[in-house]
Order: structure tokens, then sequence, then C-alpha cells
């Protein structure tokens, strides 16, 4: 195991200490929305956003190496990366508990700072002060800097950062899933909250929906709900405030609607738009929100979805963030099916990779077997240079399934000048041109597995195309104006 000051040393290199450089003022057009209202804007540039996921791991392990993992995204050409917030480290300090995807005590993280003396807490440590944060200077060392940093690294490669907050994982409370046992809310960990067995409900209900309450002096006197809402407050604004002046940051509300969310929903997203943040939720808040999430969506494919999200109104840019497969080439036609019906899709890398420890966790090197599984990463790298720069006028493009043989291919296109095709077993695509005119178009076949282009070809507007892609595979294909 190593301990946090080992662990500085060591990585002196890697995470120097020191504030980072103040970024500029964010401007209006770092992130936003596109006219059409389905695509995404950062730094004047719509995007289909795709991204990889750090999900808990990256702001929990402080063995971590992020910084490599965002290196690694951009240099396979990812425009985007996503995590949680925080959750608490289920383990024990003396090694009788050990979280099975990371197999050894790692140093971790959560934003608060932990007492001085006192009673210790489940995982052996002191318990948590909810009313101090955990400052400092070194991201190798404390929650803050290290957020400071991850916003650094994504800003300065141009990428988006997606952070999901709330409510760091209580969500079971029984013996074989012990999560609430180390949240830090919880009365034996320092708060102030005690939960029945099952799943937890306590950590989503606030005393006074619609009315903030952080600008109050905390009192040990106040109900439980109390608490509850100004602890959640306080961490969400400092959030916004902390990662505001680097302009590329959205914020997403639980992630997945597994469990209650409580009575605090509507609250939070009026409380992070107020402050100007880029809110994400589920439909159910598709008019209260900047853009909307898939609920967890199982299966390789996931067009159809995609294609009713794309569709519902109001318009807003829809995200998946969550649901298997994980593994495999089920999980590239999970990413290429979602994609092509106009949906952002960011990979969740969660524990069902080839093995727990594969994906985000690799990045620590102190996982035993730890693998960072760039299969997947090089796979969303692909699909971005596709969809992102393949295209003349991505913010035009909507799904059009009609145009293709059903069962056979899907399509997102602006009929008559631009068509995005893709075959999940290959095999002759019959696509409808018609509105095209009588113009030249060029062909060109994609390997959604290389990121190769085939290839060109001409096809005539006002007729039926036969496009011949190999067989038993997926690919994908354009059809434009020659040139691109």
């Amino acid at each position: 195991m190593l301990c946090c000051a080992l662990l500085g040393a060591l990585v002196a290199g890697a995470f120097p200490a020191g504030a980072q450089e103040a970024p500029a003022p964010p401007t209006a057009t770092d992130l936003g929305t596109s006219p059409s209202g389905h695509y995404v804007t950062y730094r004047g540039r719509t995007l289909l956003l795709v991204g990889d996921s750090g999900t808990q791991c990256v702001l929990q392990d402080l063995n971590l190496d992020y910084r490599r993992w965002v290196a690694d995204c951009h240099a396979c050409g990812i425009p985007a990366v996503h995590v949680w917030s925080f959750v608490a480290p289920r383990q024990k300090q003396d090694g009788s508990v050990v979280e099975g995807r990371y197999g050894h005590v790692y140093p971790g993280a959560t934003p608060w700072a932990r007492r001085t003396d006192g009673p210790p807490a489940t995982d052996q440590l002191r318990q948590w002060d909810l009313t101090r944060f955990d400052e400092g200077t070194d991201p190798s060392r404390h929650y803050w800097p290290r957020l400071r940093d991850l916003c650094a690294q994504t800003r300065a490669r141009g990428m988006v950062l997606g952070i999901t907050v709330f409510f760091g994982w209580p969500k079971h409370n029984q013996p074989e899933q012990p999560d609430w046992a180390y949240h830090p809310l919880n009365l034996v960990n320092g708060g102030f909250l005690t939960a029945g067995e099952g799943l937890t409900t306590v950590c989503q209900t606030i005393a006074t929906p619609g009315q903030e309450v952080l600008e109050e002096a905390w009192s040990d006197a106040w109900p439980p709900e109390q608490k509850t809402q100004w602890v959640w407050e306080q961490f969400a604004d400092k959030l916004i405030r902390e990662t505001a002046p680097y302009g590329n940051v959205f914020f997403v509300f639980m992630d997945e609607h597994s469990y209650s969310e409580g009575n605090c929903g509507d609250h939070f997203a009026g409380f992070f738009r107020r402050r100007g943040a880029v809110w994400v939720d589920w439909d159910q808040r598709r008019a209260q929100v900047d853009w909307a999430m898939s609920p967890t969506t199982n299966g390789a494919d996931r067009n159809a979805e995609a294609v009713a999200g794309f569709a519902r109104e109001p318009v807003r840019p829809y995200l998946c963030l969550e649901g298997e497969p994980y593994a495999g080439e089920a999980a590239r036609r999970a990413m290429w099916t979602f994609l092509i019906g106009g949906g952002h899709f960011l990979f969740h890398a969660d524990s069902g990779q080839e093995t727990p420890q594969t994906g985000i966790v690799g990045y620590d090197p102190q996982v035993p077997g730890g693998d960072r599984g760039m299969a997947p990463r090089e796979w969303l790298g692909h699909a971005s240079r596709f969809f992102n720069d393949g295209f003349r006028d991505l913010d035009a493009l909507a799904p059009h399934n009609e145009l293709v043989t059903a069962g056979q291919a899907y399509c997102l296109a602006a009929p008559g000048t631009e068509y995005a095709l893709y075959a999940p077993r290959g095999g002759v695509v019959r696509v409808s041109l018609a509105g095209a005119g009588d113009r030249a178009l060029t062909c060109r076949p994609y390997d959604p597995r290389t990121g190769k282009w085939g290839a060109v070809s001409e096809v005539r507007g006002e007729k039926t195309a036969e496009i011949a892609l190999p067989e038993g595979e997926d690919w994908a294909a354009r059809i434009g104006a020659p040139g691109l």
C-alpha cells in the first residue's frame, strides 16, 4: 500500500505541487448548444460528443494517473471525458476490506477534509468534517486541486469534461453491498444521517426544495434534512465556482436513475442553471435542463433509443452515459448505433469489461493485473473523427432510417446533401438519394475498427444507390459532395 506521503514523493514529477495557472474567463462560445438544438458547441465548433468515462475512479483513487488517461483519450481523437464527482473509498486501512476492482488499499479522496482527532470512520481513518473542504495545492494529495488540474488538462487539449454530481453512491445498505457504510454523510463517519437496510434515500431528501440555504451559518441544531441540503448546496456551489473558469465543463444529475432522487431533482436543476452551468438530466426533466440523457440502455443496438431521444421536444442534445455491453465488439456496435441516431455517446468504462481490472482502473499502477483497455478508446476516436471531421454541416444531420433498407443499415443525413450510413453487419446497403438532383456525389466506406477510409466511388443523385460493404462486420460510409 502506498501512503499519501510516499505517493506524493513518487509522482512529484507527474503532479507538481502548486496552484494551476488561472485560465482566461470562459466566453459564451466555450460550451453550448448548436442552432438545431441537437448538437453541442465547444469553442465555436459543432460536435457530436464522443467520450470515455473515468467513472468514480479518477477523483476517488489518488494513485490513478488521470493525466495519462486524458492524454491517451486525446491521442485517440476523443473530444470528451466524463467522471463522477466523488465516491468514498469502500475499504479498511488494515486491508481486511478492499474493493475487488482495485485489489489493494489505495489513497482515497473526497471533497471534504478529515477531522484531526476523535473516533474513526468505517474505513479506520478519521471521520469527515462536512463543514470543511479538502483544500490544498497538490493534486496527488487533495480533491480540489485534483479537480482543477483535471479541468486544466482537458481544457488544454480542447476537450469537454462532464461531471456527475450527487450523491456519492449511497445506494445500497446491506452486508453484501455496504455502500452506505462508507459514505461521508453517514452518522458513523462524521455525518448526521442514519438509514435503514436496503436502498438508501436519506441523502436525497432536503428541507426546502426551491429555497436555497447555503448562505446560512451552519447549526448543529438543524434537522437532518436541512443539514443535507446545506452540505449539497455548499458542494454544488464550490463545484461550479472551481470549474467555471475553464469553460469546458457540463454537469450530470445522478448519471443513472436506478434509485430515488428524493425531493431535490428540480431544486438542483434550478441551482446549477441559475449559476450558468450546463445541466444534464433525464427526459422527465427535459424542459428544465440544457441537455437530456437516456436511461440506462443495455444492448448492442441502441439506435431506436437515440432516434426517439432526437425526436422528442423540446429539442435537446441527447446523451448516453450508461449501459452494457462494456466489452468486445458489441461495445463498438453500441457506440455506433447510438451515434448514427444523432445521440452523443460517452462509454461508461464500468467493471464489466474484459476483466474488472480493465479500463480506467488500469491507470493505477498498483492494481494487480491492471489493463488500460485501449481498444474502446481507439474505437471512440475513430467514431469521433467520422462524425466530427467527415461532414460539412454536422448540425444539419438528422436520423433518416427510411432512406436505407430496413434491418440492414441506419442513416443520419441532410437529405440531398450528406448521408452517414452504418451497417452493423456490412453487406449491400441500398440508400435513396432522392432530393440530391442529378449531381455526382462521392461515397467513401469507413472502417470503425481502424478508422481508415476506403476508396472513393461515385453515385448519382435522384437514384437509389447500392453501397457494397464487406459482409459480416460493421462498416460505415459517408455520401456527399466531392472534396471533403
